[in-house]
């Protein structure tokens, strides 16, 4: 049986186009001119089978049909794209890879039917908490967290500019560090949903592609187009907290002299 090749996604370099790579579509979202509201093509975060992620778009002149018919956890296989390298300006990168793919007029991307090693559900790189007062000054990147829920605070509304928000706040405690959340409009009312489906007592939830921000001097996380929260993941950066807080609870007392 003739084995079928893919290439890993930290081989991938700009110096030819014909890649084939079989991945795992972790996220999906639409790029949206800020002020001018015009649609201009399609993101995508991918994950291959060592866990390694790079961030693909394609333009509105290669992405026909393509958001409404890819699933996000879905795996696929990518052939026939380009490479570019970051050039150092690019804001709010979702993954913290040196490269990015962009689609072609040759670029096909079709549902896994050759199979393979197993590609995880999600991949993430986590930031320590204790690190995002220093990460709300450099934009480069979104990031992900992982932590307890605590203090939710839902349908809070905020006016700005005559602009009327809802907005759903809680933070995020990973046993030494807690960090306020903010979630806007539809994205924190559909998390508030989810919220209520889930029948476990102990939220613990991992934001992935978040963005970062000062808020009255103190660190605020929110929410970006790219933004995904999963609600008691199976990952181990969840088993290393929960057993961060049982230590905390067990830590002796001392009473005062």
């Amino acid at each position: 049986m003739e084995l079928n090749n893919f290439e890993r996604i930290n081989d991938l370099n700009p110096a030819r186009f014909d890649w084939k790579c079989r991945l795992r579509l972790q996220s999906l979202w639409k790029g949206v001119h800020r002020e001018k509201k015009e649609f201009y093509g399609v993101n995508m975060i991918f994950i291959d089978d060592s866990s390694h992620r790079i961030h693909a778009f394609a333009s509105k002149k290669y992405c026909q049909g393509l958001f409404e018919h890819l699933k996000e956890g879905e795996v696929y296989v990518l052939t026939n794209f380009k490479v570019k390298d970051y050039v150092g300006d690019e804001t709010y990168r979702p993954v913290r890879h040196k490269k990015h793919i962009y689609f072609t007029t040759h670029t096909k991307l079709e549902t896994d039917s050759y199979g393979g090693l197993k590609i995880e559900k999600y991949a993430f790189d986590l930031f320590y908490l204790g690190e995002m007062k220093k990460l709300a000054e450099d934009n480069r990147y979104l990031i992900d967290v992982a932590g307890k829920m605590q203090n939710v605070r839902p349908n809070m509304k905020s006016t700005k500019n005559d602009v009327e928000k809802r907005l759903t706040k809680f933070d995020l405690f990973d046993g030494r560090n807690s960090v306020s959340v903010t979630l806007f409009d539809d994205f924190g009312l559909q998390f508030e949903q989810d919220l209520e489906n889930c029948n476990q007592t102990e939220i613990f939830v991992i934001i992935c592609a978040a963005k970062v921000a000062l808020y009255e001097g103190e660190a605020n996380i929110t929410t970006y187009p790219a933004t995904r929260i999963y609600i008691n993941p199976t990952h181990y950066s969840i088993s290393e907290i929960k057993n961060n807080l049982k230590a905390i609870k067990k830590e002796p007392v001392s009473s005062p002299p």
